[in-house]
């Protein structure tokens, strides 16, 4: 539940909930309110006081389906393995300074290990405030069908720090085929500066939202920057911009294949740099329903070119 702090201000107000807030420090020396502790996983973790030293033992630790929230401190956050996100309902927060930037936030999480980072495998999870620095050829984050009602935001994928690979991978499905339902991510910061997979890998997910986050790639060429390879995923995408800058180049901004539904996948009031090659490609004929987007040139007086079609 929420404490009191020094300051008069509410631990668990960040965010506000009814369960448990338990609290992880980004390693074993760690400082909360000028003074030094030692997190261990054989803390409580109810306290700042007592972090746990790591994400999985705070999961192991939570309850399932009651608001149980995860703090993570300042800091980078790097875990020996993947973190398994089975139980429904939790969040996994970075604790934020004031209202907090999702271009950087303060909190990062990668993994030692030649996995993913987390793996979420249940449904009404969030994860927010965290820069997310996957590992070369694996995915930050992953998900499977058991996921639906994933929330992510106000975070920042890093395709910067790992080697050029095509099967590095921001946020994806664990195959084509996974299907959860109702997932939103907005407010998400990409940087990439070499050919990577896609920072979104949506698969078969349905009844998505992709809004509001800026994606760009400031060297190198990338190949296509948001997938949906499933056969029957849908879903809208509103309100983001794609942009290839200092040289980079975004060969697709979105890309869709496979897919089998008319009008599956709708694209509003979205925006593409001039060096995205293609912003909205290879949806089959009537999977793609697109309204308001535009793609920038330089010293463009009228805004921009309308897109009036797929490719």
């Amino acid at each position: 539940m929420a404490l009191i702090t020094q300051y008069g201000s509410l631990y668990g107000a960040i965010p506000q909930t009814g369960g448990r807030v338990f609290w992880v420090a980004p390693a074993a020396s760690y400082t909360v309110n000028g003074r030094a502790y030692t997190a261990s996983n054989d803390n409580s973790g109810l306290r700042p006081e007592l972090a746990l030293l790591t994400l999985a033992r705070a999961v192991a630790l939570a309850t399932a389906d009651v608001g149980d929230v995860i703090v993570l401190l300042p800091g980078t956050h790097s875990w020996a393995a993947s973190v398994a996100l089975s139980k429904a309902g939790l969040t996994i927060w970075g604790l934020p300074g004031g209202s907090g930037n999702f271009v950087r936030p303060r909190a990062s999480i990668t993994t030692s290990a030649t996995d993913e980072i987390i793996n979420v495998t249940a449904a009404d999870c969030e994860i927010a405030n965290l820069r997310i620095i996957p590992v070369t050829a694996q995915r930050g984050i992953d998900f499977t069908t058991d996921a639906s009602r994933l929330h992510v935001h106000h975070c920042s994928i890093d395709l910067v720090a790992p080697a050029a690979n095509t099967s590095t991978i921001g946020i994806g499905s664990t195959t084509a085929t996974q299907a959860p339902v109702h997932m939103y991510f907005h407010d998400i910061y990409v940087d990439c500066d070499s050919a990577q997979g896609p920072w979104l890998a949506l698969g078969d997910a349905q009844e998505y939202v992709e809004e509001n986050c800026h994606v760009s790639v400031t060297a190198g060429t990338w190949a296509a920057a948001c997938t949906q390879d499933g056969v029957l995923g849908w879903g809208r995408h509103v309100r983001n911009i794609y942009t290839a800058q200092n040289g980079g180049v975004m060969t697709i901004g979105h890309r869709g294949t496979d897919l089998t539904s008319a009008s599956a996948v709708h694209f509003y009031w979205n925006f593409y740099g001039d060096d995205v090659t293609v912003p909205i490609d290879n949806f089959g004929a009537g999977d793609a329903v697109i309204a308001e987007n535009y793609k920038a040139s330089i010293g463009a007086a009228s805004g921009g070119a309308l897109i009036t079609a797929i490719t």
